[in-house]
Formats: C-alpha cells, sequence, structure tokens
C-alpha cells in the first residue's frame, strides 16, 4: 500500500476563495478518480499555507490510472488552471510513501494527522526500517490509536514518517500526552534513536494537519 501527497503553498491572497477552489477541485478528483482523496491543511505549524491532497492506493498502477482520467479531462485542467491566482509559483510538490506499518481505519473518521518525518543515516537502513516499525507499535499500544510507519518511494531516498490520524484535536492532544509522559515511550526513543536517524536540529520535525475535506 501507498500513500500519495500532493502540496502546495497557498498566497495568502483571497484565502476564502482558494480555499474554496481548493475543496471543489477534491471534489471533482474523488468523482473522476474513484480514489478517496482528502484535502488538508497544516496547524499550528510550520510551512503556513501549505495544502494537501493525500489518498492511498494498493499499488502505483492504481494511482497512475488515477491521473490518466485526470489528465484527460478538460474541465480538469481547466480548473487546476484557475489555481495560478491562489498558489505560489514553484511549490507544487508530490511524493509517494510505501506504508512499511499500519493501515487506515475505514471505519474512524479521521479530522487530524500528527506526522513526525526524518531520514534515516548512511549504513543504518535495516535498522532503520525495523526501529520505525517498533516506534509505531509501542506508540499504539501506549495511546490505543492506530500509527503508520511509511518510507519515501520518491523524495529523498532515505526519509521516513510516522502518522497518527484522530477525530478531534482532544484526541490528539491525550494521546500526545500519553506518549511524552509514558516512560516506555521515552526510554525507547533514548536509547535506540541515536546514531540511527538523523539527529541535526530540525531533523525531526513534527506537523499537525486538519482535514479541509
Amino acid at each position: 500500500m501507498y500513500l500519495f501527497s500532493r502540496s502546495i503553498r497557498l498566497s495568502g491572497v483571497k484565502s476564502q476563495e482558494a480555499t474554496g477552489w481548493a475543496t471543489r477541485l477534491t471534489e471533482v478528483v474523488k468523482d473522476l478518480s474513484g480514489l478517496d482523496v482528502g484535502l488538508w491543511h497544516t496547524l499550528f505549524s510550520g510551512e503556513v499555507g501549505k495544502l494537501s491532497w493525500t489518498t492511498f492506493v494498493p499499488d502505483m498502477s492504481a494511482l497512475e490510472g488515477a491521473f490518466a482520467k485526470l489528465d484527460a479531462d478538460a474541465g480538469m485542467n481547466e480548473l487546476v488552471e484557475r489555481g495560478d491566482e491562489y498558489v505560489i509559483q514553484g511549490t507544487l510538490s508530490d511524493v509517494i510513501g510505501k506504508v512499511v506499518h499500519g493501515q487506515p481505519d475505514p471505519s474512524r473518521k479521521v479530522n487530524y494527522v500528527s506526522v513526525v518525518a526524518t531520514t534515516i543515516k548512511a549504513g543504518k537502513f535495516a535498522r532503520g526500517y525495523s526501529l520505525g516499525v517498533e516506534i509505531a507499535q509501542t506508540a499504539e499500544k501506549i495511546s490505543g490509536l492506530p500509527s503508520l510507519f511509511v518510507a519515501n518511494s520518491t523524495g529523498d531516498y532515505s526519509g521516513v514518517a510516522w502518522l497518527s490520524g484522530f477525530t478531534d484535536i482532544a484526541e490528539l492532544e491525550r494521546a500526545q500526552n500519553a506518549l511524552d509522559e509514558s516512560q516506555i515511550f521515552v526510554e525507547l526513543l533514548d536509547t535506540e534513536v541515536p546514531g540511527v536517524y538523523n539527529d541535526q536540529p530540525g531533523a525531526a520535525p513534527r506537523t499537525l494537519y486538519r482535514r479541509i475535506a
């Protein structure tokens, strides 16, 4: 299973119109592609004005097929072009991540997502993957909520991320507090992470996203 994400940065001009355009674009993409696409914006995090469209696909062929449908639709192309007045040029970016651990739960309505991203050090890929799964599993036991561990298939070859979804911001806060206060989780990070993932300041940002559509 893969997680596809397409991101842009809004200029801040006509913010309400821009959000309406992005929401309408999401609806059209879902109708044409048949994929369950979500639209998200950053919350209390860096990259203010960033919007992301995401979807899970079983394989890359499914994603390629969906894009073929979108590219062939004239109305879709016209709608995309309307975004030129809202989007900062040069900020469009795609990334595909392979889900190494976990899977989305279709029975849960996820409105908030916490993402911690980092990169694996050279020579530590095997340990980086196995430890990434261990961290996700430990977080699941402590928080009682699903956690995904994803490795980049495009973008930075060494990039990995942990994703957790929440129904509301109160659930997000409770889960985060549970992890921060867990001696087991903190000791796992303190003892196992050093030397495996890049540890320079800012190398592992945590970003919150809220679902718009």
